[in-house]
């Protein structure tokens, strides 16, 4: 009966559309083209979370950061227009049940209070009327935040599978010793790859930055597809923990030997972009990775560190002494006497709006002056509310990052932790010597490590409630945590440092070594309750026990 019924109701369909006139019919052919054919390049294909990831880091990567949209300004560049639809996402699968992962994600209260400060922001910004330069830039402003909220939130919970985030680290780990091979071949002199890339639709909004040069030697100073030297630098010592947790877990065979080139070319773009903030990113991270490494491991990473600095030393001559000179000779350095001398300016405009500040994005070099330090920027533009706003926004991913390097089930998920965890007390150092929001580049890759913390939190179901794990024998790069059975461990450090007691070889009136009995006929010791040997002593020629 169903199938009779079913035959009747396309019998009647296709004789309403054999009435209908000539010009209205949809040739058979067609039709079948429109809802069967699918393009051979992507019919074994379906566009994924992690595929539109990927494609946002190849275009914030690839494409040099000065070639934008038209009439976008700095904000034009393709990869903020995926940020967006990645935002827009979200938020589709927000509002509809079921569709994002069960339980408690932090990264979402952090990027929600961010962004939540940023509307707060532009409201006050306009409150007090601001120019048409700083009501421009504040628009701009909101379209970058949903951009990098989009990726961050995307990242947390758009990740299905912990083999998914691996691909996605691994993906920045390639582009990151892309970047850096591009910026080497610009300091030998090679080749400017950034001066021949021309996309159709995109033109530049500015003058590529090319080579500059830098110290005595006038040693050139490159910045590869980053849109400044300090970007570039940032940005490769953020990558170069993460680069070596992978080269570290790597199998061997070829995809060790890779991971370690992958991680090399990372560590050797760092000192080319001559940069004291990237030098300082590099101190932190490392330094902080190192502290949950066993010994061996410490002295096996400083041999290796000076190994290769010896070797960069002898291929290029003069830079690490130019470098040295960066620190030894900052007093000189007129970009480090501009930055402190401009403090005061800072204070007297923060006095005028100090606890909600000028507006979120209204702060420009156009309209005051260039600060160079985002936390100086963050004051200005958000007050008091908005520098906190930005330390949690930094300090939240840390501490989740550091609850999977205590709680985490194996050794490798700890260490992914503390790498991840510690590009973020990094970011935020860096972001006091340059003004970090201002580049694409870093914010987008500080968004994906945040949100891979919130998306490995999930993946190995962390919770502050879960004990803290143990180090065991086999584990190479994770120790035990210092608080791991604090208790426990002061106890047994002071049974051991307590002074024992033994019996005396000395005899009462009686001739009876003085201890107490239980009957049983062995001494026990009246303090601690451990039963000690029965020890002969000599007496008068007697033994005595």
């Amino acid at each position: 009966m169903t199938f009779h019924r079913g035959a009747a109701v396309r019998a009647n369909s296709s004789e309403q559309e054999a009435w209908r006139p000539i010009l209205l019919r949809v040739p058979d052919g067609y039709k079948r083209v429109r809802e069967e054919w699918i393009p051979a390049l992507i019919h074994r294909w379906t566009l994924t979370t992690l595929g539109l990831l990927v494609l946002f880091l190849c275009l914030q990567f690839l494409i040099p950061a000065r070639l934008v949209i038209g009439g976008l300004g700095a904000v034009g560049r393709p990869s903020v227009a995926i940020g967006i639809m990645l935002a827009f996402l979200w938020v589709l699968s927000a509002i509809r049940s079921h569709h994002l992962p069960d339980g408690r994600q932090p990264i979402r209260w952090v990027i929600g209070m961010y962004v939540g400060l940023q509307l707060l922001g532009n409201v006050i910004g306009f409150d007090r009327l601001p120019t048409a330069g700083e009501a421009s830039s504040a628009d701009r402003w909101l379209i970058f935040t949903a951009s990098i909220a989009g990726v961050a939130l995307v990242t947390a919970d758009g990740v299905r599978t912990r083999r998914e985030l691996d691909r996605l680290l691994q993906v920045v780990i390639a582009l990151a010793a892309v970047m850096s091979v591009i910026g080497a071949l610009q300091f030998a002199g090679v080749i400017d790859i950034t001066q021949y890339i021309k996309i159709p639709g995109l033109h530049a909004n500015a003058e590529l930055i090319g080579i500059s040069a830098r110290g005595d030697g006038g040693f050139p100073r490159v910045a590869s597809t980053a849109n400044h030297y300090i970007e570039f630098g940032v940005v490769l010592a953020l990558v170069l923990p993460v680069a070596l947790h992978f080269a570290l877990f790597s199998p061997p065979g070829r995809t060790r030997v890779w991971r370690w080139i992958g991680a090399g070319l990372v560590a050797m773009g760092i000192p080319l972009s001559i940069s004291r903030s990237a030098i300082l990113t590099v101190l932190v991270t490392m330094g902080l990775l190192a502290l949950i490494w066993p010994w061996r491991q410490r002295y096996n990473a400083l041999v290796i560190g000076i190994m290769a600095t010896a070797v960069f030393h002898l291929v290029n001559r003069g830079v690490l002494g130019t470098i040295k000179s960066l620190f030894t000779n900052a007093e000189n350095d007129t970009s480090v006497t501009d930055r402190i001398a401009r403090t005061g300016y800072v204070m007297d405009l923060w006095s005028l709006r100090p606890v909600f500040g000028r507006g979120a994005g209204m702060v420009t070099p156009e309209e005051y002056i260039l600060l160079d330090n985002q936390i100086y920027m963050t004051l200005l533009a958000g007050g008091v509310i908005g520098v906190i706003g930005l330390v949690l926004f930094f300090l939240v991913p840390y501490l989740m990052g550091r609850s999977i390097r205590l709680r985490g089930k194996n050794q490798e998920t700890r260490h992914l932790g503390q790498a991840l965890a510690v590009t973020m007390p990094a970011a935020l150092m860096a972001s006091g010597t340059f003004d970090s929001f201002s580049f694409a580049t870093f914010v987008g890759v500080v968004c994906i490590f945040m949100g891979a913390i919130g998306a490995l939190w999930r993946l190995d179901g962390t919770s502050p409630t879960n004990a803290i794990q143990l180090a065991v024998p086999g584990d190479k790069f994770v120790s035990t945590p210092v608080g791991a059975n604090f208790r426990k461990r002061i106890a047994a450090a002071w049974v051991a440092a307590r002074p024992q007691h033994f019996v005396r070889a000395g005899a009462d009136a009686d001739g009876r070594a003085q201890s107490t009995h239980d009957g049983s006929g062995k001494g026990r010791q009246p303090d601690s309750g451990i039963e000690s040997e029965e020890i002969p002593v000599e007496s008068r020629g007697r033994h005595v026990r």
